[in-house]
C-alpha cells in the first residue's frame, strides 16, 4: 500500500519535472509534426511539370541560360550523387538528431528564373533536404513575376510569397526574407541553384556544432545552355585580389582534403548563391548591407564582417549545390556600380590597406558613394579585428602590393599636410589644409629612400630647381629623388639637406637642418621605426 502511495505521488512529480525541461528546451529544438513544416508531394511535382509546359510566363526576364533545355529538364529531376562515399554516414547522423534540429527557414530571392528553374530550385530544396525538415519558407519575387507560380506557391501552407513592384536587389530581398521567417536557423537561396542529394544536414550540423559558423555547400556545376549537373574535379574556394573582384582558388591543403576529404574548411570569401547561418548571429552583426548595387560586394562585404567580427566562414563538403553558370554583365553601368561598391567596402573595412585598392582602381576615387558613417560606427560598436588581423589570420595569401615600405600616409605639421597641385609635371610640393582620403595627400616611403605619391617621386636638384621640392617621375637610382629620417627631419640624400617648409604658400624647400627649427619637423601617419636609414 505503502508503495503505490509513494508511486502515485512521484508520477506528478515527474511530470512537473518533465514539463520543467521541455520549457527549458523548447526555444531550443523542436520535433516537427506533419503540419510543422513545409510539405510537397507527388501531386504538386506533376502540376509543376505541366505548368512548365503550359507557355510562356507572363514576364520573362533577360536571362543568360536555355529556357527550351530547362524546361525539358522537368520540375524534379534525379542528380548525380557528387558527394564522398563517407558523406553518408553524416546523413545518418541527422537522422539520430533529428529530435534535436533546431527550426529552419528558407529564405529564396527571385530575380531572374524562369519558371522551369524556379521549380526545380524549389522542389530540389525541400525534396532534397529530407531527412529535415523545413518549418516555413519565403519566396521573395524581385521586380520579376510569373503570376501563375506566385498563386500556386501562396496556396501552399508555410510557404509565404513577397512581391517588388520594382527591383530592390537581393540584400534586400533576402532581409525582407528574414523578417517574414521564423525559423532559428536560415538557409539563403538564389533561385539559379538546385539543391542535391541530404545537402541540407551537413550545413545544419555544422552550426549546432559551431554556432559562428556561416556554413557553405560546395557548389557544382549546371551548364547554362544544356542544363547537365557536373562536379568539378577538385575543391575549390573564393578568394579576391586588390581590386576586390573574387576568383577561386583551389583548395591546395593536404592535411585536411587527403586526410579527410569530409572535413569542412574555411574560406576567406563567400559566394552568396547558398549558405546558412543562425538567425540571431545574423541580426547581432547588422543583416545585410542594402546599399551595395553588386551581388559579389555584397558577399565580399559581409564575408569581412563574418570574419572581422567574430564569425567564421567554412565550406562543407558532404553538401552539394548546383549553380546555373550564367554569364554577368560587363556594360559601363555595372562597372561603375562595381566601383562605387567595391569603394565603400574599402573605406570601411581595408582600414590603411585601401590604398593598395585605389592604386590598381585610382578611377574609383572620382566615384560618388553614399554616407558609411553607420557602418563604420556598427564596426566600431561590433568591436571588429581590423584588416591587417585578416590578412595574418585568414587570408595571408593577398599579398601587400608594396613589400618594402619604411612609412606611408600623410606627411604633416599640424593641420596640415604635404601636398601637390594638379597640372603637368613637374609640380611644385605643398602644405594644405588635412582631407581625409584625399589622394594627393598620401605618401609611401619606400627602402630605397623614395618618397612617392601615386607613382610620382618628391624630387630635388640644387642646379635645376635651386632650392624648391617638386613631384617628378620616379627614376632608378636617382640621388635626387633619394631621402633619410633622422630624428623628426627628413633629409635630402644628395645635399644633406631638410626638407622645409618655411615657404609653405610658395612651395617646399630643402635647407640647412637646424635642431628644433618647427618648419622642419614631419610627423608620418604610419612609420615602421623612427629611423628611416639609407
Amino acid at each position: 500500500m505503502k508503495r503505490k502511495k509513494c508511486c502515485a505521488c512521484m508520477v506528478p512529480t515527474l511530470m512537473v519535472f518533465c514539463l520543467l525541461f521541455v520549457w527549458r528546451e523548447r526555444w531550443i529544438y523542436y520535433v516537427l509534426s506533419a503540419d510543422q513544416h513545409v510539405s510537397f508531394n507527388e501531386k504538386i511535382n506533376k502540376e509543376l511539370n505541366l505548368m512548365i509546359h503550359s507557355g510562356q510566363s507572363e514576364k520573362i526576364p533577360k536571362v543568360g541560360y536555355n529556357i527550351v533545355n530547362s524546361r525539358n529538364v522537368g520540375a524534379m529531376r534525379t542528380l548525380p550523387n557528387t558527394r564522398h562515399e563517407s558523406c553518408t554516414t553524416s546523413s545518418n547522423l541527422a537522422v539520430h538528431l533529428h529530435a534535436r534540429i533546431p527550426k529552419i527557414s528558407f529564405v529564396v530571392t527571385v530575380d531572374q528564373a524562369e519558371r522551369s528553374v524556379l521549380a526545380r530550385n524549389i522542389l530540389s530544396a525541400i525534396y532534397n533536404a529530407e531527412p529535415l525538415m523545413v518549418f516555413d519558407m519565403v519566396l521573395v519575387l524581385d521586380g520579376v513575376f510569373d503570376t501563375i507560380l506566385e498563386n500556386y506557391f501562396m496556396n501552399i501552407p508555410r510557404v509565404t510569397v513577397i512581391k517588388n513592384e520594382h527591383t530592390k536587389g537581393r540584400a534586400m530581398s533576402r532581409m525582407q526574407g528574414v523578417a517574414a521567417v521564423r525559423g532559428e536557423i536560415i538557409v539563403f537561396i538564389d533561385s539559379l541553384t538546385e539543391m542535391n542529394v541530404d545537402w541540407l544536414s551537413p550545413l545544419v550540423l555544422r552550426i549546432i556544432e559551431s554556432p559562428k559558423s556561416v556554413v557553405l555547400p560546395v557548389y557544382d556545376v549546371i551548364d547554362h545552355m544544356t542544363f547537365k549537373y557536373y562536379s568539378l574535379a577538385e575543391l575549390y574556394r573564393l578568394g579576391f585580389d586588390w581590386s576586390l573582384k573574387s576568383h577561386l582558388e583551389q583548395f591546395s591543403s593536404p592535411y585536411v582534403i587527403d586526410s579527410n576529404p569530409v572535413t569542412v574548411f574555411r574560406t576567406p570569401l563567400m559566394s552568396g548563391n547558398v549558405f546558412a547561418m543562425r538567425r540571431d548571429f545574423f541580426l547581432w552583426l547588422g543583416q545585410y548591407e542594402t546599399s551595395f548595387l553588386e551581388h559579389s560586394m555584397d558577399d565580399l562585404e559581409l564575408s569581412l564582417r563574418i570574419w572581422l567580427c567574430g564569425g567564421l566562414i567554412e565550406i562543407v563538403p558532404c553538401s552539394r549545390v548546383g549553380v546555373v553558370n550564367i554569364r554577368s554583365s560587363d556594360s559601363h553601368a555595372s562597372f561603375n556600380n562595381y566601383l562605387r561598391s567595391a569603394k565603400r567596402v574599402a573605406e570601411v573595412w581595408l582600414d590603411e590597406y585601401k590604398r593598395f585598392f585605389y592604386a590598381v582602381r585610382p578611377s574609383a576615387r572620382m566615384q560618388p558613394i553614399a554616407d558609411i558613417s553607420s557602418m563604420r560606427k556598427a564596426k566600431e560598436k561590433l568591436k571588429c579585428w581590423n584588416f591587417k588581423w585578416y590578412l595574418t589570420n585568414i587570408y595571408p595569401q593577398l599579398q601587400p602590393l608594396v613589400t618594402d615600405e619604411l612609412a606611408f600616409g600623410n606627411i604633416r605639421q599640424g593641420e596640415y599636410c604635404l601636398d601637390l597641385d594638379p597640372g603637368q609635371l613637374p609640380l611644385i610640393a605643398k602644405l594644405r589644409q588635412c582631407e581625409n582620403e584625399k589622394n594627393s595627400q598620401e605618401w609611401s616611403w619606400r627602402k630605397t629612400g623614395n618618397i612617392v605619391s601615386n607613382g610620382m617621386c618628391l624630387t630635388s636638384n640644387l642646379i635645376d630647381m635651386r632650392t624648391f621640392v617638386l613631384v617628378n617621375f620616379c627614376k632608378d637610382l636617382d640621388n635626387n629623388q633619394i631621402w633619410y629620417r633622422h630624428e623628426e627631419k627628413i633629409v635630402h640624400m644628395d645635399t644633406n639637406l631638410c626638407l622645409d617648409a618655411q615657404h609653405a604658400t610658395t612651395g617646399l624647400i630643402i635647407s640647412d637642418c637646424i635642431k628644433g627649427k618647427a618648419s622642419q619637423a614631419w610627423i608620418i601617419s604610419t612609420e615602421q621605426s623612427s629611423e628611416v636609414n639609407i
